[in-house]
């Protein structure tokens, strides 16, 4: 069956006929939203990060962003002493949630780097519901930030590239959901399902069934995500993502009764994370596939 999708073109989407089969939404280069809009490169440049305490000798964890870290500590790029990462994508409102999962890594030694996805106007927003082919464009800019961390990762010396974890939350959770790179050891789900509904129609799970790790937490009560949200009522949707890990070997499905989308509200979500970080730190079967 042909269907219509939306393929990136200079940031741009078109509309072309294609199956399934012959669309991969997991990978999206970054290059052409550089050469679109110069300021894209801020999102990694800007990012928001966390360096653990320790790290060339700090008496405490450094929070704020990489161009503060560059200035504060000029011999960052110099650090080789490898450290377990934890790449987050936020969602779509500000960094609040992010700061929250931001110090329990750091604190626990890990490096903490999250895109600064609103560091352009010409980042698409919204305000939900919206049609299909707009929730598409943003889905495509946040794969594209993935993108440009795999290519400039090595601007990072100190990252382990055999312990480097795709986290996300709500927006973020479905781009790294959806990232189809082998380049992470393991991926965290936050409120967001891995179903079709409103949001998608494309919710396929880019991750390897055989070797990466997955968790998944969700509140039973999410209002964009629950099993009865009415812009879902066309879509048989269970709530949560264990459907789509069915044959994953590591995955597990946390969801969280008396929760709605903000997940940090249960006392239960920072050892869920922090617990499947620790058993799977050491997990890699292959090598990264960083270059």
């Amino acid at each position: 069956m042909i269907k219509l999708f939306f393929i990136l073109s200079l940031g741009l989407f078109h509309v072309i006929g294609l199956s399934a089969q012959e669309l991969n939404l997991g990978k999206i280069d970054h290059q052409p939203y550089i050469q679109e809009d110069s300021n894209f490169s801020n999102s990694f440049n800007k990012a928001f990060i966390g360096i653990p305490k320790g790290v060339l000798g700090i008496g405490e964890a450094f929070y704020g962003t990489y161009d503060e870290a560059l200035v504060k500590f000029p011999n960052l790029k110099s650090y080789l002493k490898k450290l377990p990462t934890v790449l987050y994508m936020q969602g779509s409102e500000t960094f609040k949630k992010g700061k929250i999962f931001r110090e329990w890594l750091t604190k626990e030694g890990y490096f903490f780097f999250a895109p600064n996805t609103h560091t352009t106007k010409n980042r698409p927003t919204y305000s939900s519901p919206v049609p299909k082919a707009h929730y598409e464009k943003v889905h495509a800019y946040r794969q594209a930030e993935i993108s440009q961390f795999v290519s400039r990762i090595k601007e990072l010396p100190f990252v382990d590239l055999n312990r480097t974890f795709l986290m996300g939350y709500s927006e973020g959770a479905l781009a790294a959901a959806r990232y189809s790179g082998d380049e992470f050891l393991g991926r965290i789900i936050l409120s967001w399902s891995c179903e079709g509904g409103y949001y998608t129609d494309y919710p396929k799970v880019g991750a390897n069934q055989q070797d990466d790790p997955f968790l998944n937490i969700i509140g039973q009560d999410d209002p964009y995500f629950r099993e009865k949200n009415p812009w879902n009522s066309a879509y048989d949707n269970k709530g949560h993502c264990g459907d789509a890990l069915f044959k994953f070997k590591h995955a597990k499905v946390v969801l969280l009764p008396n929760i709605g989308h903000d997940i940090t509200q249960s006392p239960f979500t920072k050892n869920e994370i922090l617990n499947f970080i620790d058993i799977f730190k050491n997990h890699r079967i292959k090598k990264s596939t960083f270059k």
